[in-house]
């Protein structure tokens, strides 16, 4: 009798154990829905406190994913629900909360946005209903668009709801879910009721807050627990949720926000049915590019390019040359349309008729001419920085948005872009100079750091100058500019600029009473791509004087006057658009009866990948220094980043800095 007592006694609290289980997970199914709740703010929230100075935050951040079958047609269903709390009466603040951007790949309709509501909830109970025909969708690219809409008659202590849906026609990856934004999210929660027939691999990136995962699987089968009737297979359920998640540290100089936000990344794993592993690889996206973009059968079809090329190589003594002058012919007649693209739209007959091209097309036009004249040039595919690094852990086609040419020519690497207006070989647009891309040949690929050798800000200056007893300084400047600023020189020569115009708006633009009598430009003939400006000069009252003396700013260009690091502590790398290499040499000779108290030196900040070093010589009336200011890389860690910030603190105080040069007495 004891043991049948305890036995019940037993199955009843499994009983009520399974009853409280399923109770949980029948309520996960439900909470998926979370187009349920549109509409209805609770007090907690519309009365809702700030914890920090943010100017608004997110109070909720839902997702829920699901797949609609519809005949042979598979689509995949993501509904958005969003709740922003604003805190601030700021006009610009206001705004910033209140607008909504939602991109979408428009290509192909792999993606459409519907069902687009919004409710501005104010404190006095009253509401704000988003005008439909205030939505308005705009063109990003070729490939992607993007709905915008701004929420109504926004105020403080408001919470803006919206809702959208996204409908989705490829399987093989999910939209990413994001869960950090500028300011802080109370809460994000993301549901997948995943279905029989599709599996995903699931990544998570730059989580640093707690991400609760849990999984279900729910019986909705209202057919009897018999085991001789066929019952459906339970709902698979599964949900991500995140509470507390601080604002990004969007500070400057970082290669992306992409690339700091925590999110979570979806990849087909296993489909059919039975489901069945899929291939997800490199290997496998470069066939795919291979067997239906493939860009060397592509170019096949353009025999009087390559014969155009072939002819270059004919009359140029060497393949370098060659690859200069095919280059140097592409960009001149090609016209960029501003769209930075992985395949051509449209054939390659345009290019060289100096019709609008995207990226893509531009430089298969020069891939085309390059092999011609019998280079080795490949396609090279990569990540823009808008678009942040790629993840090599999640092999995928959509990770691309830019295609560039790398060629070799014996142990010489070059990367080009010939869509970037007034380039050369070796220097590529800021916003192409990511970390790594893709090159991909006929039968493999491989992975290549991103390191074009004239992508740099690179200016070598000499200044021979007199200063008069009134402060006025005068003399001659010359300087040898590469790289980033030698482009800008020929882009300014062609709006037609003189080399006045261009001397004074380079070095003197902050010097309103300064003028260039006389400047000139020329191309240095033993090194392509750099440019050499010799200019004659004047700045009345350069420097202030006293009855005992002269004040002397001794940085007469090239100063830096605000470090960009003013933050102690950072958490995330810096990223530079490039490196900076900056030679300042000047020659300065005093007035009669004039003398600098001071001993000359040498003095050196450096850490590794960067260096400042200065040198100071005095010799009676003339003194001459020079400041050489290398960053020969542009990523540093976050670990060296108190390093860098002193060094660039130096530069600050030598740009400040004042010498004052006394009079001699008589």
């Amino acid at each position: 009798m004891k043991i049948l007592y305890l036995i019940l006694a037993l199955a009843g609290s499994l009983l009520a154990c399974g009853a409280g289980n399923a109770q949980h997970i029948n309520n996960m199914l439900e909470q998926s829905d979370i187009f349920q709740s549109f509409g209805s703010v609770s007090d907690s929230d519309l009365f809702a406190q700030a914890n920090h100075s943010y100017p608004y935050e997110f109070l909720s951040k839902e997702s829920s994913v699901r797949f609609i079958e519809e005949g042979t047609r598979i689509s995949v269903i993501v509904d958005f629900l969003i709740r922003i709390k604003v805190y601030s009466n700021d006009p610009i603040e206001m705004a910033e909360a209140s607008l909504v951007g939602i991109p979408f790949y428009a290509a192909n309709n792999i993606e459409r946005v519907l069902l687009i509501d919004g409710i501005t909830h104010h404190p006095d109970g009253s509401r704000s209903y988003l005008d439909p025909e205030s939505i308005r969708t705009v063109d990003l690219n070729s490939r992607y668009r993007i709905v915008e809409f701004e929420m109504p008659d926004v105020s403080e202590g408001a919470v803006l709801e919206y809702r959208y849906r996204m409908e989705r026609r490829y399987l093989e990856e999910l939209p990413d879910f994001y869960f950090s934004e500028r300011v802080p999210t109370r809460e994000a929660v993301l549901y997948m009721q995943n279905s029989d027939f599709v599996r995903y691999n699931v990544i998570d990136e730059n989580i640093t807050f707690d991400l609760e995962y849990s999984e279900a699987r729910i019986d909705t089968s209202s057919v009897p627990l018999i085991f001789t009737y066929n019952r459906p297979d339970p709902v698979f359920v599964q949900r991500w949720i995140a509470r507390s998640i601080p604002a990004l540290d969007a500070t400057a100089y970082i290669s992306s926000i992409d690339d700091i936000r925590g999110k979570l990344k979806f990849q087909i794993s296993e489909f059919g049915a039975p489901r069945q592993p899929l291939e997800n690889s490199w290997e496998f996206v470069s066939a795919q590019i291979l067997r239906h973009n493939n860009p060397y059968h592509f170019i096949e079809n353009y025999p009087v390019l390559k014969q155009a090329g072939r002819q270059i190589a004919d009359h140029s003594d060497t393949l370098e040359q060659a690859q200069d002058s095919i280059f140097a012919y592409v960009n001149s007649m090609s016209q960029y349309n501003g769209q930075p693209a992985v395949f051509a739209e449209r054939g390659l007959d345009h290019v060289l008729q100096r019709q609008p091209g995207n990226q893509a097309e531009i430089n298969l036009t020069l891939m085309a001419m390059l092999t011609g004249a019998g280079i080795d040039a490949r396609p090279l595919y990569l990540s823009g920085r808008e678009l942040g690094r790629i993840n090599k852990s999640f092999p995928s086609l959509f990770q691309f948005n830019r295609l560039m040419i790398y060629s070799e020519i014996g142990e010489n690497v070059t990367f080009m872009d010939a869509s970037y207006p007034f380039s050369m070989p070796g220097l590529i647009p800021v916003e192409s100079y990511n970390e790594q891309g893709l090159v991909l040949s006929e039968r493999e690929y491989k992975w290549v750091d991103i390191q074009p050798e004239r992508s740099v800000f690179d200016i070598n200056l000499t200044m021979e100058a007199d200063l008069t007893a009134e402060g006025n300084l005068s003399g001659r400047l010359s300087a040898d500019v590469r790289g980033y600023p030698a482009r800008q020189m020929r882009e300014r020569i062609s709006l037609g600029l003189n080399a006045v115009e261009i001397a004074a708006e380079t070095f003197f633009e902050s010097y309103s009473n300064a003028s260039v009598t006389t400047a000139e430009i020329k191309s240095n003939p033993e090194e392509r791509g750099v440019l050499n400006i010799t200019a004659d000069f004047k700045i009345p009252s350069y420097a202030v004087t006293f009855s005992d003396g002269i004040e002397f700013r001794p940085m007469v260009v090239g100063y830096l006057i605000n470090n960009p690091f003013e933050e102690t502590v950072r958490r995330v790398p810096v990223t530079l658009d490039a490196p900076e290499l900056l030679t300042l040499t000047y020659i300065i000779r005093l007035p009669d009866g004039f003398r600098l108290n001071a001993d000359g030196g040498t003095n050196r900040t450096d850490l590794r990948g960067a260096s400042l070093f200065e040198e100071y010589f005095i010799e009676g009336n003339q003194i001459e220094y020079t400041f050489d200011i290398q960053i020969s890389q542009k990523e540093f860690p976050a670990a060296v980043y108190n390093q860098l910030r002193r060094l660039y603190e130096r530069w600050v105080n030598i740009s400040n800095e004042n010498w004052y040069i006394r009079r001699e007495p008589s």
